[in-house]
């Protein structure tokens, strides 16, 4: 186990350090836009998800639960307890697989840094926060979650990347309650300790059930718990991270990773996380482009003999590639097949969440063109994700007039190396709440995220949040 010096400040305290001494004016421009631009997303992708099976069942459980009326649930006038507005808006969040994901500088990617975004919007409704204060703190999430997936890769270690926003977020949310630096590090030692997650739920033989986005929610809760208590002088160890390290075999000589942790401030990840196109798993984003690339060039399903893709690992193996994903049996499975969305992509030309309605993987039509896909993960595309990052793919199409079509996708649309638009980000808001929210809420919320300033305008979020369909 990796002993820890007590000259050096540990993990927690870099962090409590960096999140309390960060302001608003020192944070470059670029990362303050970006910032907006990602909780205009969030707040979409929360609408989107407001009629979903998942969503309804946790909200009444927050509305039946009550309490304090301190913060509200996305898309009704209903407050609750800050910790059940969480539970609930962050289940939202997740749950149609459309929130930002945070890029590895090697390799694939991580987890999604907007699942903290609930808890942190939470306490600044309850603790009456301004705009800026509230960006600052998204800031630091989104830092503090970055530097710690670039120190510790968690899937290599059996645990789901959610384990980050259990980890750090609690630091944010402890300078959100007006809690000390001191308090904010026992928060982060009390959650370390108590909602570590393991990844239970995604693997090539089952399917995936509901606690794909829920986790998120209860993930929250206890994170804001942590925090609470912490606030009140519950103590925790200093050295959570170290001892979690030590645990995984990391960071074997050193308690803290200089690299990653000791440049927080200094080398800015807000811009490695990518705002998707889709609703669907990160690795199939590339997929998809393929797929409406082909479509665009006028091939339709029945005109297909078969789709050859040729792909790395993370798609064309694991949960997106295996057997199971060929039939699907589940919404939350359907998101993490690679032949489902390529599939629905070429028979709609399109890929939003209205392709998951009433369970098309069910349907005849769709597996009869699944079973046209065949999957190829390609060595050279395997080295190619661990030495650059590359998420690309090249599709082949032998059509039934004889021809051949191929598409080649270098990086998928939104990936920090191809980031989306701003007209690109609101057709995806667009058709988020298309059905959910009056027609002028995604400009409403770009307008309201790109001035937000005040306690006033933090409020007036929330409202533009919980507009109903006209």
């Amino acid at each position: 186990m990796a002993k820890v010096k007590e000259s050096l400040r540990t993990c927690a305290q870099i962090m409590a350090e960096f999140t309390f001494g960060l302001n608003y004016d020192s944070i470059p421009a670029e990362v303050v836009t970006s910032a907006r631009r990602h909780l205009a997303d969030s707040m979409a992708c929360a609408l989107g998800a407001y009629n979903t099976a998942a969503a309804q069942a946790v909200r009444r459980y927050a509305t039946e639960k009550g309490g304090c009326t301190d913060a509200t649930i996305l898309g009704t006038e209903q407050k609750v307890p800050v910790g059940l507005a969480a539970l609930v808006n962050g289940t939202m969040v997740r749950y149609l697989d459309a929130n930002d994901i945070f890029i590895l500088s090697r390799g694939g990617a991580s987890g999604h840094c907007s699942d903290g975004t609930p808890g942190l919007l939470a306490l600044a409704e309850q603790s009456q926060r301004s705009g800026e204060e509230s960006l600052t703190c998204l800031v630091a999430s989104y830092e503090l979650q970055g530097a710690l997936a670039e120190t510790l890769h968690f899937r290599e270690h059996g645990l789901h990347p959610l384990t980050s926003v259990a980890w750090v977020v609690p630091i944010v949310a402890a300078r959100l309650m007006g809690a000390t630096p001191v308090e904010a590090v026992h928060a982060c030692g009390l959650s370390i300790a108590t909602s570590t997650v393991l990844n239970t739920w995604l693997r090539p033989t089952r399917t995936i059930p509901m606690i794909k986005s829920v986790a998120v929610g209860l993930v929250l809760e206890r994170v804001l718990e942590a925090a609470s208590l912490a606030a009140l002088g519950v103590t925790a160890t200093e050295d959570a991270f170290e001892t979690a390290f030590s645990c995984f075999g990391s960071v074997p000589e050193s308690p803290i990773d200089p690299t990653a942790v000791e440049q927080l401030g200094r080398a800015w990840r807000m811009s490695r996380n990518m705002i998707k196109r889709y609703p669907a798993q990160i690795n199939t984003q590339a997929a998809i482009e393929a797929a409406l690339g082909l479509y665009q060039k006028g091939a339709r399903a029945g005109g297909v003999r078969k789709l050859i893709l040729y792909g790395h690992r993370n798609l064309c193996g694991g949960v997106q590639g295996s057997p199971q994903a060929f039939a699907p049996a589940s919404r939350e499975a359907a998101d993490h097949s690679t032949p489902y969305v390529m599939a629905m992509a070429l028979l709609r030309g399109r890929l939003t969440s209205r392709e998951y309605d009433e369970a098309p993987w069910e349907t005849g039509e769709v597996k009869a063109l699944m079973a046209k896909i065949e999957l190829i993960e390609e060595p050279a595309r395997n080295r190619a994700l661990d030495a650059e990052g590359m998420l690309g793919v090249r599709l082949v199409a032998e059509l039934t007039n004889g021809r051949m079509v191929e598409i080649t996708v270098r990086q998928p649309k939104g990936h920090p190396d191809a980031p989306l638009s701003d007209a690109d980000l609101l057709e995806k808001m667009t058709w988020l709440l298309k059905g959910q929210a009056p027609v002028h809420t995604p400009e409403q919320l770009l307008d309201v995220c790109s001035r937000l300033s005040t306690a006033e305008d933090v409020q007036q979020l929330i409202e533009t949040c919980n507009a109903t369909p006209a």
